[in-house]
């Protein structure tokens, strides 16, 4: 699904991937004002943004204007419920605002007190942060990861914060669990652990890097570089550089879609967003658009969303053939998500879901076909989590989704469908998912 969201206000509009179709009424609750969209709790079914706070006085201070700028803009985040379309005020004044991997919100203040808000339960945390951090990531167990050079500050409720030495770099990446830091410095990138539970790591690299992101399961990080073209990589295990990513130029800022199928990139110059299959870690090519906080980006069903001029237009990334497009959709915000309006969409999956194996006739559809059986598969993963939490999203989705486990240790944890006694049988399934897949078969 993409969730638009109006800028200038108003009610959430949701459009179903990759052809862009609107799903009437999906959501119900009108917004005042955004000023960022800081994420979707799928589970709570709560949206939650940061809108201009409120002036209660009615005049200010010339001095006060001019010393207001847009990087010390305060906000109030509002937490919008999809499911009973109430709007309810959260946190007020804050500076910074993050979602962790568990749907919990952290916000903070200019004085640094903490707010979450985890599963409709507020908590005000009896500690503050040492200061407003630059950075703030969402982590296991209801922790904050901040950084503020030269900090790097680890928080929760219930325990004061910590803090530990952090480099000055161009750039700061998390895992998706925060449970390792990547810093940028002159001469390579440098691995923390946030609880300090090893010791920190350098990886030499023989360009300065410029920008960092994660794999969605951790295991490597693709780092941009200032002046050599492509992407280098790092194994987070091994901890040494592997094969990077070819590319034309150095890129500026570097994207990965929520299954790690696909990698956006930026090229320094001009704009427009490069595609790369990161299995294969090849060029499919390059789209003209605009980059923002929201756009591009890779959706759960594959498809690449960019803002084009005035539109926003969904693309199929292997093929970067247009998909759809909502006219007038670039003034506003866009949020690609696994989340499903109540009681609507769910036939669109009737077909597939009819067409996968009952879970007593497995063993029957495993000898039914002479190529059988087969396995559609949507993700794998070294993290088991991980590939178990997007099972149970495919699964929420109407999907008969499962994961299977690896039969030796280069293996990943595999998230598919079936199993079905033919290829074909299969793969008429994979197509209907409007996602990329790939048809698994078990080795004897």
């Amino acid at each position: 699904m993409a969730i638009r969201i109006p800028a200038k206000g108003g009610v959430p509009r949701v459009y179903r991937l990759p052809g862009m179709a609107e799903i009437p009424t999906a959501i119900r609750g009108r917004l005042p004002q955004v000023r960022r969209v800081i994420g979707l709790d799928v589970e709570a079914e709560f949206l939650y943004v940061t809108t201009p706070q409120k002036d209660t006085t009615r005049k200010k201070s010339a001095k006060a204007k001019r010393e207001k700028s847009d990087t010390t803009l305060k906000s109030d985040v509002l937490a919008l419920d999809l499911g009973s379309a109430r709007v309810d005020t959260v946190a007020v004044a804050i500076e910074q605002a993050t979602l962790g991997p568990d749907g919990t919100l952290y916000t903070v203040d200019g004085k640094g007190r903490v707010v979450s808000a985890a599963r409709r339960v507020r908590v005000a945390w009896p500690q503050p942060l040492p200061a407003v951090p630059l950075q703030m990531f969402g982590a296991a167990d209801q922790r904050l990861v901040a950084a503020d050079p030269p900090k790097l500050i680890t928080a929760a409720a219930d325990q004061p914060p910590t803090s530990r030495p952090l480099p000055a770099g161009s750039d700061v990446a998390a895992t998706r669990w925060g449970d390792l830091v990547a810093v940028a410095t002159d001469s390579g990138v440098l691995l923390m652990d946030p609880l300090g539970r090893r010791e920190a790591t350098f990886i030499a690299l023989s360009d300065h890097p410029r920008a960092l992101v994660f794999s969605p399961s951790g295991h490597r990080i693709y780092v941009a570089r200032r002046t050599e073209p492509g992407l280098a990589a790092i194994d987070r295990y091994d901890l040494d550089e592997i094969d990077g990513v070819a590319l034309p130029l150095p890129a500026e800022t570097i994207r990965l879609d929520p299954l790690g199928r696909w990698l956006l990139a930026k090229p320094t110059g001009g704009d427009s967003v490069w595609v790369v299959d990161l299995p294969v870690k090849r060029l499919v090519g390059s789209v003209p658009c605009t980059w923002r906080i929201d756009l591009p980006a890779i959706g759960p069903d594959g498809s690449l969303l960019v803002p084009r001029g005035d539109d926003v237009v969904s693309y199929r990334p292997d093929s970067l053939t247009e998909t759809g497009r909502v006219k007038g959709g670039a003034s506003d915000f866009w949020m690609l998500t696994a989340w499903r309006p109540r009681g609507s969409y769910r036939g669109a999956f009737a077909d597939a879901d009819a067409g996968a194996a009952p879970a007593d006739q497995a063993a029957a559809a495993d000898t039914a076909g002479p190529e059988g059986p087969m396995y559609v598969q949507v993700s794998t993963s070294q993290n088991e989590a991980w590939s178990t939490e997007m099972a149970q999203q495919l699964s929420r989705a109407g999907l008969g989704a499962r994961v299977l486990q690896p039969k030796n240790p280069d293996d990943g944890y595999r998230v598919v469908l079936g199993p079905y006694p033919t290829r074909a049988q299969a793969e008429a399934i994979g197509r209907k998912l409007g996602r990329p897949f790939w048809i698994y078969q078990p080795t004897p």
